[in-house]
């Protein structure tokens, strides 16, 4: 049977506030409160974005704040279209992944069909106060842009690439990457990658309006991570990217406003937090399933060939097509199949990387399948792409070489 996942957590878009009733007040007959049941999961699974000054264009965190927004809470919570995690649980195991327990949604569901009662006022909660810190603890390198990006009044969107010197004199393993928005509310999503051959240095030299990064041209390898506000930060324990002594790192950031946001203007200095190692560890490799050029629905299988034994760490998909279920499995040379993967109703809009949990091992003559149903009269939205691929369906696939069975 299905988990219900995190539906608040990421709750970037909500289709309205509460109409105003007409037909008299709601009786409470909810056996929860707002103060002593719904604050503490709202906090928790919510509190990253719908909190004062976050990317979401309202907080969950008071009451006040809270409950005219309790029909829309309830509507993406019963049709799992937030959070932007969207993988079905069971099918594939995830480090990163957010679970709303069956007991918590009925709490919502109950509470905003039940006059979205407030509470014992001596029950009140305190909002709590934003936190600066580091999720995965401090970090071996902190990095940060020299000068902070202005995003002026008229920008609803815009995407800029910063690159940021490391200045190693030796090579390490980057095991996790931690990011510390300067601005919470318009830094929507951030990709970081290693940048060896100058390539971003010589980019923002010549970036025409002289601010701060370089707005297009970095023909990007593979991103070594991918963050959005309300993900979790996953720190691998055995495998790494490996980090050669001198290389510069390059954020992209991707600058988004809310209706709320609209119209002002922000700075924003994002950092990132480096985990670093010395000591050699399974270095991450890369390979990208790509779809072929035409797609035609409503469902289409493609697949890639492994040629040697390989342990999955992670898998990142793009899609430039609306559609409805995405589903990635592993084929082993006998004909049986092991799920890897399963999204419903993918969005393209928040690229999520997804870090199993356990490694999964693929032996060579295996392959990675890729099935796609499309929704009826889906058109190509031209999805830019994190790594450099222009097919229309691709998948960044992370791994190590060798049959490694678990962390």
């Amino acid at each position: 049977m299905r988990r219900y996942t995190g539906a608040v957590v990421g709750l970037a878009v909500l289709v309205g506030a509460l109409g105003t009733s007409t037909g008299g007040h709601t009786a409470i007959n909810s056996r929860f409160t707002y103060n002593e049941h719904l604050f503490p999961i709202f906090q928790r699974q919510c509190g990253s974005c719908h909190v004062e000054g976050g990317v979401a264009p309202m907080s969950l965190l008071t009451y006040q704040e809270a409950f005219p927004w309790t029909q829309s809470i309830r509507e993406e919570v019963l049709s799992l279209r937030m959070p932007p995690w969207k993988a079905e649980d069971g099918f594939g195991d995830f480090l990163n992944g957010h679970v709303l327990p069956a007991h918590e949604l009925d709490m919502i569901l109950e509470w905003s069909a039940g006059g979205y009662p407030e509470g014992p006022r001596d029950q009140r909660p305190t909002a709590p106060e934003a936190v600066d810190g580091w999720t995965l603890g401090e970090p071996s390198l902190e990095l940060t842009p020299a000068e902070p990006f202005d995003i002026d009044a008229d920008t609803s969107e815009v995407v800029r690439y910063f690159t940021l010197p490391t200045e190693l004199a030796d090579d390490r393993w980057i095991t996790g990457v931690d990011v510390r928005p300067g601005s919470r509310a318009v830094v929507r999503h951030v990709a970081v990658y290693i940048d060896d051959t100058g390539q971003a240095r010589a980019l923002e030299d010549a970036d025409a309006d002289g601010g701060p990064g370089f707005a297009s041209g970095f023909d990007s390898a593979e991103p070594i991570a991918v963050w959005w506000p309300g993900q979790s930060v996953v720190q691998l324990d055995g495998a790494g990217y490996a980090l050669p002594a001198g290389a510069d790192i390059v954020a992209r950031v991707l600058y988004k406003k809310t209706w709320i946001t609209e119209g002002q203007a922000f700075t924003d200095q994002t950092s990132l937090g480096l985990h670093l190692t010395h000591s050699a560890v399974e270095a991450i490799a890369h390979t990208v399933v790509s779809s072929p050029p035409e797609v035609a629905g409503p469902e289409f299988v493609f697949s890639h060939p492994i040629a040697e034994d390989v342990t999955l760490r992670g898998l990142l998909p793009e899609m430039d097509f609306e559609a409805t279920e995405l589903q990635v499995e592993g084929v082993l040379p006998d004909g049986s199949r092991h799920p890897l993967l399963l999204i419903r109703e993918p969005d393209p809009g928040w690229p999520t990387r997804y870090w199993f949990d356990t490694p999964q091992p693929l032996p060579s003559g295996s392959e990675i399948q890729v099935t796609v149903t499309l929704r009826g009269g889906a058109n190509r939205e031209g999805v830019p792409s994190l790594f450099a691929n222009d097919a229309p369906i691709r998948l960044l696939v992370d791994y190590t070489a060798g049959a490694v069975t678990a962390n």
